[in-house]
């Protein structure tokens, strides 16, 4: 009872907080007034309602872009099929084996004025490799050189197939120098994105205003001329915001996209992050083959996508999406097939199978699911729900050997097999190793060229899936709601959570 009315009271807080909060009236005076804007440019107020929380803009520690390419650019950038590379700050690329050159665009400065040059891509790229973080690794041991203003040269210590989409992502997003010196970047960002950080109209934790940077590259590429972000947790009071015209568009949920259809909005869906069954522990609880076959058969992916995403969502065969280095075509994947689940647990003589599954508040029906799935095999699966903010730091300590959620990088084969697979990474808590595995990247890092590293990449697929060590891939889709009479141009982004292409969107009154 007492949680009830704490849950209730917090949602009109929130509410009462959007409502004064979208009723200020910005400085006329101000660079993201939206009177300003001169004629064929950036216009308009677009007001978004995101689940995801603002703390600092450091993109070395971020899950995601939500805030982060508001004013900050990459080198390049991903196209919104999530796998196709685009120019961004560099204009061409060329990657030989260990090197990889970056041509740069011209005429380009950052939000304090600084202007953006081979130098300051050296500065950023060097905090990458130096500074502890998921992307450390990208440029480990690099040597980043300014041949000149506008080049930049990198010696990789090995071949990399993943770098160039490692660098497509948040990791490699340009922060100015001068901030980087004076320390002010995580709280006064300095990029050379469209949009510029209003500290005296922001709030922090709820409500982030960012205004167009008047001397962008690309004005032609840039709808919205302001953008206020607002941080609210529960999806009902975003719709009754959106309903009460204080949002333009919001996150929202399967539920709630049918009742706002029915109401005359507009949602759109987008896949974010391929969640899929982790069989951590391979070498005691599924040490066999054909166990970790029956258990893939026994899954059914589409049971979490019909209660958790309202059925808006795809089955995947393996970890990699089409178009991406290593995709294999040839790997089927296990289609949910209980009558071959219980045949190959009768080939190992019905063991009596027990474990742990961990699972986070919101996950509890995907956890019930999961279990019942195993139970029709006859495998005992105790459930363990537990805060979100303390699941990530206990799914992956080697006590549960098994888990479903997304687990690494969405950037290729190689990412994949280190994070999963390779000794010491973050989704191999068991720390196991895995010889053939190892043998196939080791040839593919090794090909004399591209044709026959790519061939090794497939392989490095097929054999996970012949192992039955992943499966159970599906897509965890994200929803959008927005009122068509003031916006549009909705593009999402294929693998990129809570995000959109906000250049492309535009504001219609």
């Amino acid at each position: 009872m007492k949680r009830t009315l704490l849950r209730r009271l917090t949602v009109l807080a929130l509410a009462a907080s959007l409502t004064a909060a979208c009723s200020t009236t910005p400085d006329p005076g101000a660079a993201g007034d939206a009177k300003s804007t001169t004629a064929g440019g950036p216009s308009g107020i677009l007001r978004i309602g995101t689940s995801q929380k603002l703390d600092d803009w450091e993109p070395l520690t971020k899950a995601n872009e939500t805030y982060l390419s508001l004013v900050y650019e990459g080198l390049i950038s991903l196209a919104a099929d999530g796998v196709t590379l685009e120019p961004r700050l560099a204009t061409s690329w060329t990657q030989e084996n260990k090197k990889v050159e970056f041509t740069l665009r011209e005429g380009v400065v950052f939000h304090d004025g600084t202007p953006f040059d081979a130098d300051a891509v050296v500065a950023n790229l060097e905090r990458v490799r130096d500074s502890p973080s998921q992307w450390q690794s990208v440029l480990e041991n690099a040597k980043i050189t300014a041949v000149d203003k506008t080049h930049v040269a990198i010696e990789l210590e090995r071949s990399s197939p993943d770098f160039l989409p490692n660098i497509a992502r948040r990791g490699a997003l340009m922060v100015s120098p001068k901030a980087l010196k004076d320390g002010t970047w995580k709280t006064q960002p300095s990029g050379t994105g469209p949009w510029t950080f209003q500290d005296k109209e922001s709030v922090p934790g709820f409500k982030t205003v960012v205004s167009y940077f008047d001397k962008y590259y690309a004005p032609q590429e840039v709808g919205p001329r302001r953008i206020e972000m607002s941080f609210i947790a529960e999806a009902d009071s975003v719709y009754n915001s959106l309903r009460a015209g204080q949002l333009d568009m919001g996150w929202t949920t399967a539920t709630l996209t049918k009742k706002a259809e029915s109401e005359g909005f507009r949602t759109s869906t987008y896949p974010s992050v391929l969640w899929h069954l982790l069989l951590f522990d391979t070498k005691e609880t599924f040490k066999d083959p054909k166990l970790r076959q029956a258990v893939c058969h026994a899954l059914n992916p589409q049971d979490f996508i019909d209660i958790l995403l309202g059925g808006h969502s795809k089955i995947h065969n393996q970890r990699l999406r089409e178009g991406q280095l290593g995709y294999n075509p040839d790997v089927k994947g296990y289609p949910h097939d209980l009558a071959k689940a219980k045949a190959l647990m009768a080939e190992l003589g019905n063991p009596k199978i027990e474990f742990a599954f961990p699972a986070y508040d919101s996950q509890r029906q995907v956890a019930d699911l999961f279990r019942s799935q195993m139970a029709a095999i006859g495998i005992d699966v105790s459930v363990q729900v537990m805060p979100f903010a303390q699941y990530y730091s206990v799914y992956r300590n080697g006590k549960f050997p098994v888990a479903i959620l997304s687990d690494s990088p969405d950037t290729g084969p190689y990412d994949y097999y280190r994070y999963r697979f390779g000794k010491g990474g973050s989704s191999n808590p068991y720390n196991l190793g895995y010889p053939n595995l190892d043998a196939i990247v080791k040839k593919a890092l090794e090909a004399p060229d591209r044709a026959t590293e790519e061939a090794e990449w497939k392989n490095l697929i097929k054999e996970i899936d012949t192992q039955a060590l992943d499966c159970g891939f599906f897509e965890f889709t994200g929803f959008w709601a927005y009122d068509p009479k003031k916006v549009d141009n909705i593009v999402n982004i294929v693998g990129n959570v809570a995000t959109f292409r906000y250049k492309e969107a535009r504001v219609l009154s």
